[in-house]
């Protein structure tokens, strides 16, 4: 499963930046501040699945302590 989370991640990151830089071309006020707001949705969406994928699951950390 963290592989999926992993994929999920990169997605979105890849997408945040896609729309950060879609904002840099920006031509007109409404456009630039859509791609931001979108932007931050999904770099949101991208920090909490890498903070998904960095956690360890419980049933590794129930094998370590025995």
């Amino acid at each position: 499963m963290k592989f999926v989370w992993l994929l999920l991640a990169l997605l979105l990151t890849a997408l945040a930046l896609g729309g950060l830089m879609s904002a840099g071309r920006g031509m007109d006020a409404p456009s630039v501040i859509g791609d931001l707001v979108v932007s931050a949705l999904l770099g949101w969406g991208a920090i909490a699945c890498w903070k998904r994928t960095a956690r360890s699951s419980p049933r590794a950390d129930e094998a370590n302590h025995r």
